[in-house]
């Protein structure tokens, strides 16, 4: 290509505007990010903030960090990039993973490598079974031995015999190898395909892609945090209550179900655990005017309130207010987890690295355990059962800040049940049944010598007398609570009357003694 100037001036200024272009091009450049990693995640009971960490260097110019292979279910609003030092952040954008660029991961290389070397052999294989064919098929075709006018040499035939005789052995030995290596490679290579088949299943999760452009003076080493909101993740608490004997404090493991499928592995990551909701607004709040009225039944009717004089009977008014301030927050460690409280949630940051594939499957973090006081009552329904079942009653366990879920039941190193933990309920102790005792016999009999049944006066008249009996079969003393009861009448013509109840607690209204 030639170019012809007029003068030496506007030959300058072409020449510096090539050069503004191709500098210009040369620095806007696409980048690849293929090792940023998880650090840390903090995990809501729906949803998850993830918190990845991007190393690269990058030159002089602008450059567009492109982060491949992350959850499709990343929130956009909540994407946020920090630690971008002397550089300039111009823009961040996501989307879906619209790429034709197959990003095969290290297994499924070399699983499929290793595909193309059994495969290989195969072929060997098959064709070294060829060649022996053909040679078998070849000393069939020349067995026959002089002419038709020809005698035969017994010393030759001898000869020729052995060697028919021997070759056609050691070619039927190695055809039978071939196929024993031949059945081996395709059940290996059945294996290797399954394999392969398993990862590119894994790899055909939907996956999405985040772009950072970021315009840097000269080289230099970037350090970036990269935030973002993820669905399709959780944690559901859940509790082990174990009792050694009816003495000791009761030990409370507080636990949590974490699962993910948000299509990234959680490897070695540091767990936050919050009761918090991440889906409230982030708007700020906006005061409203506040007006007062008085509420009349037959008509409504706006005026202004002398506060200073006797609120009206029929006036109601109900205020809640809610301190939210920083300071009230609380924090204590113990020794694998850091717990933050404030008004509005509890943090738990597990100090032990967990590893949380994207699969759905729940794995279990413990939390924390606590010891409860508890109080041992036995109690029995001798009526309906004639066991003996040991209740604990647990004080203490509102001010642990716990949520709703199962617990898992152990009294004596021994699984005893399931029960459950409602930290709504407004009862400051929780009754859990530690189970059936044996040791505990208890029998309800009826004492046919003390009933009757006759008329009086042209009524009939039954009295029934039970007696309940209980034995002590353990060790130490113990106190238990037995439930009978009497019958209540709903008919005027039918009178009840209890004559005695060995001092027990009798309601008339629903008819147990206790």
């Amino acid at each position: 290509m030639k170019f012809s100037f007029e003068n030496q001036s506007m030959r300058n200024v072409f020449f510096a505007f090539f050069v503004l272009i191709s500098g210009t091009s040369a620095a806007q450049t696409l980048k690849t990010i293929k090792n940023s990693e998880i650090k840390t995640v903090r995990v809501y009971q729906n949803g998850a903030q993830v918190n990845r960490s991007v190393q690269t260097t990058v030159e002089a110019g602008i450059t567009q960090l492109l982060i491949p292979n992350l959850s499709s279910s990343i929130s956009k609003s909540t994407i946020a990039v920090s630690g971008i030092a002397d550089a300039t952040l111009l823009s961040v954008v996501h989307q879906l993973n619209s790429l034709e660029e197959e990003m095969k991961t290290p297994e499924l290389k070399n699983m499929e490598d290793s595909l193309l070397l059994l495969m290989k052999d195969k072929d060997k294989a098959t064709s070294l079974q060829e060649v022996f064919l053909e040679e078998i098929t070849l000393l069939k075709a020349n067995k026959s031995v002089g002419g038709a006018n020809v005698g035969v040499d017994p010393d030759n035939l001898k000869e020729i015999a052995d060697f028919f005789r021997e070759r056609m052995i050691e070619l039927k030995v190695k055809l039978l190898d071939l196929e024993k290596e031949q059945t081996s490679l395709d059940e290996r290579i059945a294996k290797v395909s399954r394999h392969i088949g398993e990862l590119n299943a894994k790899n055909d999760v939907p996956s999405s892609i985040i772009i950072i452009a970021v315009s840097a003076k000269s080289r230099m080493n970037l350090n970036l945090n990269l935030t973002y909101f993820v669905s399709g993740a959780g944690w559901t608490p859940k509790y082990d209550i174990r009792a050694t004997d009816i003495k000791n404090p009761v030990l409370l493991a507080y636990k949590a179900d974490i699962l993910q499928n948000t299509g990234e592995e959680w490897k070695d990551v540091k767990l936050t655990l919050s009761t918090g909701n991440p889906s409230l607004s982030g708007n700020k709040p906006e005061l409203l005017p506040w007006y007062l009225d008085i509420y009349r039944p037959e008509y409504q009717h706006k005026t202004n309130l002398n506060l200073t004089n006797q609120v009206p009977a029929n006036y109601e008014l109900n205020e809640v207010q809610i301190s939210t301030r920083k300071s009230d927050a609380t924090t204590y460690q113990w020794d694998a987890v850091i717990v933050e409280q404030n008004q509005l949630s509890t943090d738990f940051e597990i100090q032990i690295p967990y590893t949380i594939p994207s699969d759905g499957k729940q794995y279990t973090v413990d939390i924390q355990s606590y010891e409860l006081p508890a109080s041992f009552t036995y109690f029995a329904v001798p009526k309906k059962d004639k066991d003996a079942f040991l209740i604990a009653k647990i004080t203490g366990w509102e001010s642990l800040n716990l949520l709703a879920g199962k617990s898992n039941v152990y009294f004596e190193g021994s699984f005893v049940g399931e029960s459950s933990i409602n930290p709504r309920s407004t009862n400051d102790t929780l009754d859990l049944s530690l189970g059936r005792d044996k040791k505990i016999v208890i029998l309800r009999e009826k004492q046919k010598e003390l009933s009757s049944s006759k008329f009086v006066g042209g009524n009939v008249v039954k009295e029934l007398n039970y007696e309940i009996s209980v034995r002590n079969g353990k060790k130490e003393s113990i106190q238990i609570v037995i439930e009978d009861q009497v019958p209540i009448s709903k008919n005027g013509d039918i009178k009840v009357n209890v004559q005695e109840n060995s001092s027990g607690n009798y309601s008339e209204e629903t008819g147990k003694v206790m």
